[in-house]
């Protein structure tokens, strides 16, 4: 382990949590606040710590025509049964015929 020179280093201890405050010198330095978020990237000899933005990439798991057909039965008008064995007549078909 090596002794580091306290006046060219900052330095943090580590809690039972495996946590640690970042100094604030180095929050100021890196514009850190809350909710921001860091990674951690190894170096030589130890990791180098930067500021970073993640982003939430939304992948659509639909094709262009498969949203428009979506599109289309969520605006079509639902049928109207007067009883639950006309229903579940009219599923039983749909379903053998698809």
């Amino acid at each position: 382990m090596k002794t580091l020179n306290r006046d060219r280093y900052y330095i943090s201890h580590i809690t039972s949590k495996g946590q640690t405050t970042i100094p604030r010198v180095v929050r100021a330095m890196l514009g850190l606040k809350e909710g921001s978020e860091i990674a951690f990237k190894p170096a030589s000899g130890g990791f180098m710590m930067m500021r970073v933005t993640t982003t939430i990439k939304e992948e659509n798991p639909y094709t262009p025509k498969e949203w428009k057909k979506i599109e289309r039965l969520a605006s079509a008008k639902g049928k109207t049964f007067h009883n639950a064995d006309a229903a579940i007549k009219h599923l039983h078909k749909a379903s053998i015929d698809a």
